[in-house]
């Protein structure tokens, strides 16, 4: 997901400001992003600012979609602020244009156990930043626990196939997503069958015609899993390339279904 050119312009401005000609090339480089500095250049009277090098080495980043290493500057910028009336404006401008770009900004703040028995403990804020759709979907706070309902039951193949659906979302990679989601549904609906009949279905459509014809399904239900099952595969195993929107589709109408069938059959 491209980062605007005013993310990256506030982030220049938070390097510039916190760094030296010293420690600007260890900061750059702790987050992969030295390849574009040119360096202080020490000629005498041509000693190059730090911001120019910083801007320079953040510039070339942007335009070689280091994305990646740009939001793990903007982490560590955040690291320890709190948005609030009290935080500086630098912080809450980071913050809306990092929101504006389509990411979510989550904080989590943590006790840190006091060093030494004279101490005391003290608290530390750390900022989750991801691509707006993971975070921001309803189905994103049940999907660990939907995990553990699919473990809990007894569906641990089908649990691991949910969880590489999650993280391949995460990751923006959708087809992968929507593959693994597929399988999760597939896996689910089989093993049902296997439980209340003692037969093995060849597929995920075979498995919700017979768990229909044992009486597990009424038919306003099969309809509904038939269409959700062809929904998941409209190209066949591998679909192309899915764009997000898709993939949010996807992992609502799945996890919804997959929920309420562990839940009503398992």
């Amino acid at each position: 997901m491209p980062i605007s050119q005013r993310t990256v312009g506030l982030l220049i401005d938070y390097v510039a400001s916190t760094s030296s000609q010293g420690n600007l090339a260890s900061t750059l480089m702790k987050h992969n992003l030295s390849a574009g500095d040119p360096g202080p250049d020490d000629r005498p009277f041509s000693r190059m600012p730090v911001v120019k090098r910083v801007t320079t080495a953040l510039e070339a980043a942007m335009k070689a979609g280091q994305e990646d290493d740009l939001l793990s500057l903007a982490q560590t910028a955040l690291r320890d602020r709190e948005e609030n009336d009290g935080a500086p404006e630098w912080v809450r401008e980071l913050l809306v244009s990092l929101r504006a770009d389509g990411f979510t900004c989550t904080p989590r703040t943590t006790e840190v156990p006091a060093a030494s028995m004279w101490a005391a403990p003290t608290t530390e804020t750390r900022w989750t930043i991801t691509p707006l759709g993971y975070s921001e979907l309803p189905v994103a706070t049940l999907s660990s626990d939907l995990s553990q309902q699919l473990v809990n039951e007894g569906f641990a193949v089908a649990a691991g196939h949910y969880d590489q659906a999650l993280a391949a979302f995460h990751r923006q990679d959708w087809a992968a997503s929507n593959s693994q989601l597929r399988t999760t549904f597939e896996s689910v609906v089989k093993e049902l069958l296997t439980r209340r009949t003692g037969a093995v279905a060849t597929g995920g459509g075979a498995a919700i015609n017979a768990l229909q014809t044992a009486g597990a399904l009424v038919p306003g239900q099969t309809e509904y899993l038939r269409g959700l099952w062809s929904m998941s595969h409209p190209q066949g195993s591998h679909p192309g390339l899915s764009n997000e929107q898709d993939a949010q589709h996807r992992v609502y109408a799945i996890s919804a279904a997959v929920s309420w069938l562990v839940h009503t059959l398992a």
